[in-house]
Formats: C-alpha cells, sequence, structure tokens
C-alpha cells in the first residue's frame, strides 16, 4: 500500500546526529525484543537493524531515533539536501493489522508512506534503501 498524502513527521535537518546502529540495535532489543513491549509486535525493528549491521555498508547509513520510530539519512548527502527514510511503528501513524510502515521525504518536499507485512519487513527496507539511497546491501 502507498500513498503520498501529508506526513506529519518533520523532515530530518542540518546537524543530524547518529546515534548508531550499535547502540539503536541495543535500545531497540532492549524495549521490544526482551522488555516491556515485546508483545507490541515491533520486533521487525530489530530484525532490520541486525540486517543493517551485518549487511556490511552501516557506515553508509546513519540512524537515530524518534519515538517509536527509525530514521535514516545517506551518511553522503550534505546537509541540508537529505533524505529520510522512517521506519514507522504503528504506535506512531496507523497502520493495518501486521503490517509496518515505511515512510520517505526528500527536500523537494516529497512524501511517501508504504505499508508491508511485518514478515517483509526487512526486504522492504532495503528495497527502499536501494530505491532512494543507491545503497545495497
Amino acid at each position: 500500500m502507498e500513498s503520498s498524502s501529508a506526513w506529519p513527521y518533520q523532515p530530518v535537518g542540518d546537524g543530524f546526529e547518529s546515534a548508531g546502529w550499535p547502540w539503536v540495535g541495543g535500545e531497540v532489543r532492549e524495549r521490544y525484543v526482551t522488555g516491556p513491549l515485546a508483545a507490541a509486535g515491533y520486533g521487525y525493528l530489530a530484525e532490520i537493524i541486525d540486517s543493517v549491521l551485518a549487511s556490511g555498508v552501516s557506515d553508509q547509513l546513519l540512524v537515530s531515533t524518534s519515538m517509536h520510530d527509525l530514521v535514516i539519512v545517506p551518511a553522503h548527502a550534505k546537509a541540508g539536501e537529505w533524505e529520510s527514510i522512517f521506519v514507522v511503528s504503528p504506535a506512531n501513524y496507523p497502520t493495518l493489522l501486521g503490517h509496518m510502515g515505511l515512510a520517505f521525504w526528500s527536500e523537494r518536499r516529497r512524501w511517501e508512506y508504504r505499508q508491508y507485512k511485518v514478515e517483509d519487513a526487512v526486504d522492504a527496507f532495503w528495497d527502499m534503501v536501494g530505491e532512494k539511497f543507491g545503497i545495497t546491501r
């Protein structure tokens, strides 16, 4: 499912500071895999992070968190020209049951929101990273 309707998030701007994939991975696992929100079904966030860490290209993608979401920008982008991918949790934006969301924002003020089945989260993430940033694992 895809939509280009208005998106409530602010784009990542100048001064984006990456929290680092290992740190974000630890936080996500502590919260959504073994912690109090394990039953919420957000384990796909850890699967995406693990796939990035295993990919050999984690240094090409900067990451931070925003509530229950991941915010990813390409490391090669210049300040003010960043495009952002948001791995969106159902807690922050409505998704179909058993689905997760990916959103894309570009400096040209273009928004896209797509939903995928949770079991397809890793492949869908990499498809979007390849399509939008030209980075493949």
